[in-house]
């Protein structure tokens, strides 16, 4: 970590103080309120107002020791209100202009402990459970080890001890991590430019988040997407060349230097939709203008050909019933898929994978993977080897198979044209799930073996002209807890999620692919697991018996649905 030495800072006022506090007591009903007397009628009840309040931490007290201060600034680094104006006012000022709380943060699982070097200097040795780097790249540790923090140099100001020498970044817990940091979704393209790619980032909350996610989209996506699956439509050299980012009636102005000038008018169009879909989780921001030199430049309209920022699906459970094959309403009834739904029934399905046109399907039958389309097209066997998991199908019409055994990956083509597509599996495990996403550019698999049930997601690349996939890249693993493997699913654009089996008991996670994993509950002996849209509400899970069970607040709920299986929706 660097260090910081600079110029002076005003500190916080204790009339800001006292009006954060009058508004805390206010809001926590500390007022008193009237017992006695008539009642009056009040105005309309305006359910559409905001409040956005938050409870500031205390800048230094008069007397503080050095480890009061190091402990206060610690707490401080959880506002992020004004540059982190609290935090400052713990520095001495000749360094609270110059330390970057934006350089990286630091996650901790716990308290660390102090220790005194010498009369002017201490030292935090803490675990670190995560970390985010500059521009919200978020990565897990190991929280059992500690980390010593570089050493921290007090000076006395005015008779007070203040900090004169820190390393650039803050330190937060991992219990004020939610609040202190807003989640926010960046975008890039496919290498064909034909779906937009999610990379998950944290950002301080109340820090100018705008700025902040044009100045991470102007660089390269996380490592695990950058290895020529995806690609930007920003141009070498480009830089945000005013901040911070404003926002007037809803519209982003984004001023960036020249490169973006000698772009086509499709390079324009696909850097703005970038820009548009990263910045759409920011509240009060429904659009882009892009600009040089503060002067708008010309960028058409899409007419066609714009993909959707986040594709959707049928919310309806799609499963296979005593009733048949197709579109599950709440009561049961079913709503076939046409012809499609006839030919899997026939074939025997087991399980089955929807393309995005809902016109043809990849399903596992006694036969091996096979393709079926709806109208006259005949069953195409696409591979017949033995011991093959359930299919996963994509948007080029690619049928992925693989057996459980991890043998060769496979994307074959309709017609039966088999691709072997490159992966590095980690020895003696086997493969349980294996589901391509909605932007077609990344694999999730569900791995079990000796070391226990593992959850991993790689990017897909693929021949730029043919859109055949060639390899899978870095395998990136998540946490996950249990015995033993049992499904895995995609749940939205960012988050997967597994179940696993321990002494009986199978638990549901949720894992945020840049982010962290939490329990969805026990569903009873679950089987099997599917997404749909909405998050985790579209999660339905089957179990043993054949019930269809949904979350519902910590636990989950029976529909009353059955089923023998339940199909994915790409």
């Amino acid at each position: 970590m660097s260090r910081v030495r600079g110029a002076r800072l005003q500190r916080a006022t204790p009339a800001a103080f006292a009006t954060a506090l009058a508004a805390a007591l206010l809001l926590s009903g500390c007022i008193s309120v009237p017992m006695s007397g008539g009642v009056e009628a009040g105005g309309d009840i305006d359910t559409n107002i905001e409040v956005d309040f938050v409870s500031l931490p205390s800048g230094p007290s008069a007397g503080a020791s050095q480890q009061e201060i190091l402990q206060g600034f610690f707490s401080a680094t959880t506002a992020s209100q004004n540059n982190y104006r609290i935090a400052r006012s713990y520095l001495a000022d000749d360094v609270a202009d110059v330390w970057n709380p934006y350089a990286g943060t630091l996650v901790r699982s716990r308290e660390g402990s102090i220790e005194q070097v010498d009369d002017e200097t201490l030292t935090y040795t803490v675990p670190i459970t995560a970390s985010v780097d500059s521009v919200g790249r978020y990565s897990t540790s190991d929280s059992s080890l500690a980390q010593t923090l570089p050493p921290f140099r007090f000076v006395q100001e005015d008779g007070e001890w203040r900090i004169a020498e820190l390393g650039d970044g803050i330190l937060i817990s991992q219990q004020a991590f939610p609040s202190a940091f807003s989640q926010q979704t960046l975008f890039y393209w496919d290498a064909a430019f034909r779906n937009l790619v999610p990379d998950l980032r944290w950002f301080p909350t109340r820090s100018e988040v705008a700025t902040r996610i044009v100045r991470a989209v102007l660089e390269p996506p996380t490592s695990w997407l950058a290895q020529g699956a995806t690609v930007s439509a920003v141009p070498e050299g480009t830089q945000l060349a005013l901040a911070p980012v404003s926002v007037t009636a809803g519209i982003a102005q984004v001023d960036l230097t020249s490169e973006v000038l000698g772009l086509s008018d499709l390079e324009r169009q696909r850097l703005r939709l970038q820009l548009s879909a990263s910045l759409s989780g920011v509240s009060g921001v429904s659009g882009v203008q892009i600009t040089v030199d503060q002067n708008a430049i010309s960028i058409p309209e899409w007419t066609s050909g714009s993909p959707d920022i986040v594709p959707q699906v049928d919310p309806r459970l799609l499963a296979r019933t005593e009733s048949g094959f197709g579109f599950v309403n709440s009561v049961g009834d079913i709503e076939p898929l046409g012809t499609l739904s006839a030919k899997i029934i026939e074939a025997e399905a087991t399980q089955v994978a929807l393309a995005p046109t809902a016109t043809l399907a990849a399903a596992l039958t006694p036969e091996g993977v096979v393709v079926l389309r709806t109208g006259d097209a005949p069953n195409v066997l696409l591979d017949a080897r033995s011991g093959l998991i359930a299919p996963s199908i994509d948007g080029y019409q690619f049928a992925w198979s693989i057996p459980a055994s991890g043998g060769d990956l496979h994307a074959t083509e309709l017609d039966g044209t088999v691709h072997d597509v490159e992966v590095a599996l980690p020895n003696g495990v086997r493969v349980i799930s294996l589901d391509v996403s909605r932007d077609d550019a990344r694999v999730l698999l569900m791995l079990d073996g000796e070391g226990g049930p593992r959850v991993v997601v790689a990017a897909v690349i693929r021949d730029e002209s043919s859109g055949v996939p060639i390899r899978l890249g870095e395998l990136l693993e998540l946490p996950v807890t249990g015995d033993t493997a049992v499904d895995a699913t995609w749940v939205d654009e960012v988050r997967v999620a597994s179940i696993t089996r321990t002494d009986g008991q199978t638990l549901v996670e949720v894992h945020e692919l840049g982010g962290r994993s939490r329990p969805l509950g026990l569903p009873p002996e679950a089987v099997q697991l599917v997404g749909g849209n909405g998050g985790t509400e579209g999660i339905r899970v089957l179990n043993a018996e054949g019930s269809v069970f949904e979350p519902r607040g910590s636990g989950w709920q029976n529909t009353g649905l059955r089923a023998s299986f339940l199909a994915s929706q790409q």
